[in-house]
């Protein structure tokens, strides 16, 4: 069984070395082999197996997706759980505000560092080069540091008001994520409260993995760019 959650780019893994040895059994090159890695060169490997089933533009872009991935599973015998493991119920998700924390930006990255950790994700995300740190550059842009941000105005500001005064669907903390998405997204071992800083960030990254392969492909993380919804 290989975990969708456990190859992503960045992650180092015995189900990434399965990946690895499918791909290489497939006939796509990695130079370095089948070291659980995933580097540029799996990534590389990989978008090539994408286009040689038929996806292209940005669906070849080498992060793996349920269906290439069940399919590759398919073609060298292994199963694929697409789920995330540490997903819960959203009636789960519990609203209660988090009491003590800063609004600054070093605040925000002990919290985003000790994501990371938990989700296995590159702590470049939140040190960067310079000022790209990416991570760091997507909590300020959608809450300014503030891990009790609730938007009440936007689309998803709908649906019953719950313990936080909010309606239901509303997105809230660090990374403005909505109860479907840090449920779904969930990290096991973080508490089930969207406002717990490292809960939330940690939804945030499983959901970027899921969505875009890499934080890379996220606008609102570049602050090269203008921000943008992700």
């Amino acid at each position: 069984m290989v975990s969708l959650s456990n190859v992503r780019f960045g992650k180092t893994n015995n189900d990434v070395k399965v990946l690895q040895s499918a791909l290489i059994a497939a006939g796509f090159s990695i130079p370095d082999g089948a070291t659980g890695l995933f580097g540029p060169q799996t990534r590389s490997a990989y978008a090539a197996w994408q286009r040689s089933i038929g996806f292209d533009g940005s669906a070849a872009d080498g992060f793996p997706g349920c269906s290439s991935l069940t399919k590759l599973g398919a073609r060298a015998g292994f199963h694929v759980d697409c789920q995330h493991p540490g997903s819960v119920a959203k009636s789960a998700v519990q609203y209660t505000r988090s009491t003590g924390i800063g609004r600054d930006r070093d605040t925000a990255r002990t919290f985003a560092l000790e994501a990371c950790e938990r989700t296995a994700a590159p702590k470049e995300w939140v040190t960067g080069v310079g000022n790209d740190a990416s991570l760091l550059t997507l909590i300020e842009r959608e809450s300014r540091f503030n891990a009790n941000a609730v938007n009440q105005s936007d689309v998803n500001a709908t649906g019953p008001r719950q313990a936080d005064g909010a309606r239901l669907n509303c997105s809230r903390g660090y990374t403005q994520v909505i109860p479907d998405t840090f449920a779904g997204n969930h990290q096991a071992g973080t508490t089930n409260r969207i406002y717990d800083p490292v809960a939330n960030i940690a939804a945030a990254i499983n959901y970027i993995w899921r969505r875009y392969g890499d934080i890379s492909g996220v606008q609102q993380a570049n602050p090269h760019l203008p921000p943008h919804p992700y």
